[in-house]
């Protein structure tokens, strides 16, 4: 088997099933083996029947509990039999040729440390967690405090998110984003997997320095492989969530920075993460009163672009009051921006991502899901399906 892809969903059956439609495409149109795990958390909304109804080429393992993301994968690591081991969020969507460029990198260098892919949000937006710097207690200052957003660009006030390094580029990068990571067998053997100790958020970055440190070459970001990420569907804002984030910095921080560093050094930086915690718990309060005030509004005009037939999604969505044009993804150079553009997952996925770059935030941006009729449209971290 040239690749697995490990899959951890949790209570997100309609992401989850636009995942695997995507990858599907990539599996066929790559020219490679690839073998799909999905790891349900215990979801509690039918994601491991309706995966086996609708994507019953995927292997369903059913934890039975929610036992955290990085025991969830560590268990889909142990089934996989891939050469290349792809840790992929359930609310992405790939292009058809990222499973076999990713295989091609380390066919080409064996000796490579983890491999990331530059992520776009839902609504076009570059995701500065693609490639990150090492967390240094300089480097988390001028993240925390805001102060990169002064300089972007530089490698001083934004080595965190690697600022210095264009985000179409390839480059190194210590840090790399769990939500779409693909390493060797043999620096996952070497290495071990994700460190349990962390529930959810912090194991990737934990990871992604054990990798670092154990292979010859260190991490690389491609910036040339393009993925969509629907930032905020797979962790919604809520308070366990951000409890989680923080505790996860506090263990990442006993195991690799306080015993660098003095006990007075320490102290502070246990009370820089506190302050992050609750100016996170601020943020979080004020971004759902916002969101909730933006409630979802059926739109009026959709362009669905699309190389397979899509009559039937259209038909539904005129049925609900909005005018619909199609075009063929051929055509999209030219296309004028409409209200809301639904991007079929079978065509170039990538011209999609680049279009929804050039109009970052201009306009509500989705995709259809011809396998289930699903069309599924960004809004307020959210997916909303428009069918």
């Amino acid at each position: 088997m040239d690749i697995s892809v490990i899959i951890v969903s949790y209570t997100n059956a309609e992401a989850v099933l636009l995942t695997l439609a995507a990858l599907r495409r990539a599996m066929s149109d790559g020219g490679i083996s690839a073998e799909v795990i999905v790891v349900d958390n215990k979801s509690g909304d039918g994601t491991p029947e309706k995966v086996r109804n609708l994507a019953p080429w995927a292997r369903v393992i059913e934890m039975g509990q929610n036992a955290g993301f990085a025991k969830a994968n560590n268990v889909g690591l142990h089934e996989a039999t891939g050469d290349v081991l792809l840790l992929l969020n359930p609310d992405t969507v790939v292009c058809r040729d990222t499973l076999s460029k990713l295989v091609r990198h380390f066919r080409e260098k064996p000796e490579s440390g983890a491999v990331g892919v530059r992520m776009v949000n839902g609504q076009g937006r570059y995701l500065g967690e693609s490639k990150r710097g090492y967390t240094t207690i300089l480097t988390s200052i001028f993240k925390l405090t805001g102060l990169w957003r002064l300089a972007p660009k530089s490698r001083i006030f934004n080595a965190y998110y690697l600022g210095h390094e264009p985000e179409t580029g390839v480059c190194h990068a210590p840090i790399l984003s769990g939500a779409c990571v693909a390493f060797s067998r043999q620096l996952y053997e070497r290495v071990g997997g994700l460190d349990e100790s962390y529930f959810m958020y912090g194991e990737d970055i934990d990871l992604s320095w054990r990798m670092e440190n154990g292979a010859k070459i260190g991490n690389v970001y491609r910036g040339d492989i393009p993925i969509i990420h629907f930032k905020g569907q797979s962790t919604p804002r809520q308070r366990k969530y951000i409890d989680s984030f923080y505790r996860s910095m506090h263990i990442f921080a006993q195991k690799y920075e306080f015993p660098r560093h003095t006990r007075f050094v320490n102290w502070l930086t246990a009370i820089g993460i506190r302050v992050g915690y609750y100016v996170a718990m601020t943020r979080c309060v004020v971004m759902r009163a916002v969101e909730r005030n933006r409630g979802f509004t059926y739109p009026r005009s959709v362009t669905i672009v699309s190389d397979e037939n899509c009559a039937g999604i259209a038909e539904e969505i005129e049925r609900q009051g909005a005018k619909v044009r199609t075009m063929r993804y051929e055509e999209l150079c030219d296309a004028a921006l409409d209200e809301t553009m639904v991007f079929g997952i079978d065509g170039d996925v990538g011209k999609a991502i680049e279009f929804m770059r050039r109009h970052e935030r201009a306009a509500l941006f989705g995709f259809a899901n011809e396998d289930t009729g699903d069309a599924l449209v960004y809004f307020n971290n959210r997916l909303h399906n428009l069918t």
